[in-house]
C-alpha cells in the first residue's frame, strides 16, 4: 500500500502549454498511479482548460479527476503540503513560503528537460534557501543518474493496443470522431506540431511531389499560420486540402488524452517544446524536434546535446541524416536533399525509436523517482 503524502504543485504558464502540460500530467500520475493527494496551483486556468476541457476557467477552486485545482492567486492560507514542487523554477507566493518555514515540507524544483552532461552532477542536489529550507533540484533527462522521463503506468499497454491490427477499427473510429477521413492505404503519415516555421513551405513542396501518398495532420496552433501562408487561404479544424501526393488535414487543438493517439498513428512526428518531445519518445516513432528558441541561443546547445545522446547507437548515415534534418528544421531552412536523406534512413530510425523505449525504461520513470525521493525524506 502506498504511503499517502500531500503534494502541492505550483505552475506559472510561460511556454504556451508546455509548463501546464507537464504539471497537469505529473499531478494526474501522482494521484492515479501512486494514490497521492495532489493540489495544483496555476496562474492560467484557460491554458489548463485547453488541455483538460473539463476545467472551468472561472472557478478559482475545483476538483478535476480527483485533483484539487486552484488559481494561484486565490487562497494560500491553507497549510502547505508535505511535498512542494515548483515547476520550472516558478516563484512561490511569499505568504506560502512564510508558512513553509513552519511546516518544513520537502521542497523540490522540477527543472526543464535537458540532456546536457552537467545535469548529472546537479540532479538531486539540495540548495539552502533564504528561509533556511533546502530546495532540491530534480532534472528530467535521458541521461543515467537523473530523474528520467514521465509516463503513466499503463501508457505502453495502451499504445500497444492502439496500434495492434486487432484495433485497426479503433483507429478508424478515432479519426472519424475528430472528423477525419480514413488514411489512404500505404500512405506515409506525418503529424505537425511546431512553432511558426518558414521551412514548412519546402516540406510541403517535397511532399506534394512524393512518390508515396503522404497524409499530414496539423493540429490548430502556431504552425497553422505557416500553412495558411503556403496555401494563401484561411484554414480551420476539419479542413482537408490536397496538393499533389500530399493531403493536409487540420485538426482541432487536441487535449492531452487525444494527442498520444495522433503520435501513435503517424510514421513521423514533428513536436515542439518539452512535453510533446517526451510523449514522442514514449510513442516509439521517429520524430523531429522544434526546440523553444531562446534569445541567448542556448537552445542550440540543448538541441545538440539531446541528439548526441539519442543518436549514439544509430549507424553513421542515419545519425547524420537525423541531426542534419533537425538542425535545418530549427534554422527554418530545409533543402530537398535533407528530406530525401531522412527518408532513406527511415527504417533504421524507426527501429531505433522503438528500441529507445527500452533505454527510457532503464532510467526509471520521473514521477516514480519523485515519489521514491519524497518518501526517503519523510
Amino acid at each position: 500500500m502506498q504511503t499517502q503524502l500531500n503534494w502541492d504543485i505550483f505552475c506559472t504558464v510561460i511556454d504556451n502549454y508546455g509548463d501546464i502540460g507537464v504539471s497537469w500530467r505529473l499531478a494526474k500520475i501522482l494521484r492515479h498511479d501512486f494514490q497521492q493527494n495532489v493540489r495544483l496551483f496555476v496562474d492560467d486556468l484557460n491554458a489548463l482548460h485547453t488541455l483538460v476541457p473539463e476545467t472551468d476557467p472561472v472557478l478559482n477552486q475545483q476538483f478535476i479527476q480527483q485533483i484539487e485545482v486552484q488559481h494561484l492567486n486565490y487562497d494560500l492560507s491553507t497549510r502547505p503540503g508535505e511535498v512542494v514542487i515548483e515547476a520550472f523554477g516558478c516563484e512561490l507566493p511569499s505568504d506560502y513560503v512564510e508558512q513553509m518555514k513552519i511546516s518544513k515540507p520537502i521542497w523540490i524544483n522540477l527543472e526543464y528537460f535537458s540532456a546536457e552532461p552537467w545535469v548529472q552532477d546537479f540532479h538531486g542536489l539540495p540548495s539552502k534557501q533564504a528561509n533556511g529550507l533546502d530546495k532540491t533540484f530534480f532534472f528530467p533527462s535521458i541521461l543515467s543518474g537523473t530523474g528520467g522521463l514521465m509516463r503513466e503506468a499503463d501508457l505502453l499497454q495502451r499504445r500497444a493496443q492502439f496500434i495492434s491490427r486487432h484495433h485497426h477499427t479503433g483507429i478508424k473510429a478515432w479519426l472519424s470522431e475528430i472528423g477525419l477521413p480514413e488514411p489512404i492505404q500505404n500512405s506515409f503519415k506525418v503529424s505537425l506540431f511546431a512553432y511558426e516555421n518558414k521551412a514548412l513551405a519546402s516540406l510541403f513542396d517535397n511532399w506534394a511531389k512524393s512518390e508515396q501518398p503522404i497524409e499530414v495532420y496539423l493540429p490548430q496552433g502556431r504552425l497553422l499560420s505557416s500553412a495558411q501562408a503556403y496555401f494563401n487561404q484561411p484554414l480551420k479544424a476539419g479542413d482537408s486540402i490536397q496538393q499533389g501526393q500530399m493531403r493536409l488535414h487540420i485538426l482541432p487543438f487536441l487535449p492531452q488524452s487525444q494527442y498520444d493517439h495522433l503520435l501513435w498513428l503517424c510514421d513521423l512526428n514533428f513536436v515542439r517544446g518539452e512535453e510533446s518531445l517526451v510523449r514522442a519518445q514514449w510513442a516509439g516513432k521517429p520524430f523531429v524536434w522544434h526546440i523553444y528558441p531562446t534569445e541567448d541561443d542556448a537552445h542550440w546547445t540543448k538541441l545538440n546535446a539531446f541528439f548526441d545522446v539519442y543518436s549514439h547507437t544509430l549507424n553513421p548515415a542515419a545519425k547524420q541524416a537525423l541531426i542534419s534534418f533537425n538542425q535545418s528544421w530549427n534554422h527554418q531552412k530545409i533543402e530537398h536533399q535533407a528530406w530525401h536523406l531522412l527518408m532513406q534512413q527511415w527504417p533504421s530510425l524507426n527501429q531505433h525509436a522503438e528500441n529507445w523505449i527500452n533505454h527510457l525504461e532503464s532510467l526509471g520513470e520521473l514521477s516514480a523517482n519523485l515519489v521514491k525521493f519524497a518518501k526517503s525524506k519523510v
